[in-house]
């Protein structure tokens, strides 16, 4: 787990973002896409795409909330902020997807999912 003072990530979602995973073949095609989308943002994990996705995340935590976005279930409280982002071939955003266990907003949140989103 990939920790930072106010947020907190699962290893293994690096491998769904920068293309690596392949359980089955909608999972695949999505991991490749995340990857294409961020390279496009600029973001290439080969030259520092996780420092500057765990960047992303802290900006997000202060970032407008997609309120329709949010989702309450029995295990917590998911929250979808957008994050502006331009790389050198498109400009977009990121949508960072964070949990908070049991709704506590004052606990450490989880990043669980990203949508790439880029402007034409």
């Amino acid at each position: 787990m990939s920790e930072g003072a106010d947020v907190t990530i699962k290893e293994s979602k690096f491998d769904y973002f920068f293309g690596r995973v392949t359980s089955n073949p909608r999972n695949a095609q999505r991991s490749l896409d995340n990857l294409e989308s961020l390279q496009k943002l600029g973001i290439d994990e080969a030259y520092g795409g996780r420092e500057r996705l765990m960047q992303i995340f802290h900006e997000g935590l202060n970032a407008h909330e997609i309120i329709e976005d949010r989702k309450i279930s029995e295990q917590g409280l998911n929250i979808s902020r957008k994050v502006e982002v331009s790389g050198e071939e498109q400009a977009g955003a990121i949508i960072v997807r964070y949990f908070y266990p049991d709704g506590n907003l004052s606990a450490t949140p989880q990043v669980i999912s990203i949508v790439a989103l880029i402007y034409k």
